[in-house]
């Protein structure tokens, strides 16, 4: 069963869609201060959907603490996590980070058992990239 904290960082953003069938996925902040499903695969996330706005409406973004987050598919406890991209309607779920070229969003402190299952995840700073064992 996923977990979170209390929150350490949570801020407010206006929505720049509507992000309702979008809580706990990794979202950007767009050119216009507001909140946003990704763009393509080289985008930053700022943090996790904690509730679920429609377009124009205050969404929740967790930046800092442990969240729960939706998962690609099964993710180990310890495993590193970044940001999924498949397309702009399928984006901002937790993958397992597998390259050194990619930002790492956070650690699993609680597991996912398959495809759309919550993982707890410790958010990471914005940078934090793996580094390639010796």
């Amino acid at each position: 069963m996923a977990f979170q904290s209390s929150p350490v960082l949570d801020f407010s953003f206006k929505a720049a869609e509507d992000l309702s069938n979008y809580q706990y996925h990794f979202i950007i902040i767009d050119s216009n201060g507001k909140v946003a499903l990704m763009n393509a695969i080289g985008d930053y996330p700022i943090g996790v959907l904690q509730n679920a706005p429609g377009a124009d409406e205050e969404a929740t973004v967790r930046i800092l603490g442990i969240s729960k987050v939706v998962a690609n598919a099964a993710i180990d406890e310890g495993s590193l996590v970044n940001a999924e991209f498949v397309s702009t309607s399928d984006c901002g779920k937790a993958q397992a980070t597998t390259t050194d070229n990619v930002t790492c969003c956070g650690i699993v402190l609680g597991a996912s058992g398959a495809e759309d299952d919550l993982a707890s995840v410790l958010l990471t700073p914005l940078g934090s990239k793996p580094v390639a064992k010796a």
